[in-house]
């Protein structure tokens, strides 16, 4: 199916103009990223952004011929442009993180012989940027490269999620509770409830109740100031992660933490927006 750019007539300068229009734009990115894959009709993005569909109407007309979010020409609904993606490229550049985490990684994978991720947070979602598989291949759709879910969906989600205040984790957990279903049924008193089990523990963990059929365990790397940067975690077929072979593979995941975090404390260049937005 080819994606086309809709004709859309050049809208009169309005009051929405300035910083506002900026930052509404940049909402109305995120909550079209937050869906990547199927895309937000206009009235979704009324309804989840809270603001006037000729409001939204307008700045999606210019993100469209910006070419920042594109329109299915069946469906209408708005997905994310090539622009942004060419933008993306070139904003890589800037940023060493997968290129640091990428030996520790294989080293996991080898260790475990399964599937290790490098996880970030965006807002009130998790992104995993890498992936590196260890043994035989493992297909696990809920965590593709470079689309977002839910921050908690998955062990290395969860170990971002877990780590914040609990008003801030009630929060995005409510927002995200329409997503949430799509995972298994999954609801937010139960990702509370794993929460809770993952922060007694003191490491993110999961038995196959956020993703059907799999387990996980997951640890953060922090940055120089003890914050939350990324986290390293690892997948498994759910029966084959018993709680004796978690603390094997949580001290595995710690180590390589300790070492990514010191390569990036003498790398010398700035990470701060791997941190997430809140």
């Amino acid at each position: 199916m080819v994606l086309t750019m809709p004709t859309t007539q050049e809208p009169p300068e309005g009051k929405g103009s300035g910083t506002q229009s900026i930052e509404r734009a940049a909402r109305i990115l995120r909550e079209i990223a937050s869906f990547s894959v199927h895309g937000l009709r206009l009235s979704d993005l009324a309804s989840q952004l809270k603001l006037e569909r000729p409001t939204i109407h307008r700045i999606l007309g210019c993100l469209v011929r910006e070419d920042l979010v594109m329109q299915h020409p069946q469906s209408r609904r708005y997905l994310l442009g090539h622009g942004l993606y060419e933008l993306g490229l070139t904003a890589a550049t800037q940023f060493k993180m997968q290129a640091i985490c990428e030996p520790s990684l294989k080293r996991i994978a080898e260790a475990t012989s399964d599937i290790a991720f490098l996880t970030i947070r965006s807002g009130s979602d998790a992104i995993s940027v890498a992936r590196v598989e260890g043994g035989e291949p493992i297909d696990v759709p809920a965590i593709e490269i470079g689309v977002h879910r839910p921050l908690g969906v998955g062990a290395g989600s969860l170990a971002l999620l877990m780590l914040l205040p609990d008003d801030e984790i009630a929060r995005i957990c409510n927002a995200n509770a329409k997503r949430l279903i799509t995972y298994g049924g999954l609801s937010v008193p139960r990702l509370l409830r794993i929460v809770k089990h993952s922060q007694e523990l003191g490491y993110a963990t999961h038995d196959g109740s956020l993703l059907p059929g799999l387990s996980g365990i997951g640890t953060v790397i922090r940055d120089s100031d003890g914050a939350p940067l990324a986290a390293l975690s690892v997948t498994a077929i759910a029966d084959s992660l018993p709680a004796s072979r978690q603390q094997e593979i949580l001290s595995l995941l710690r180590t390589e933490s300790r070492v990514i975090q010191n390569l990036v404390h003498q790398a010398n260049f700035d990470i701060s927006d791997l941190r997430g937005r809140v």
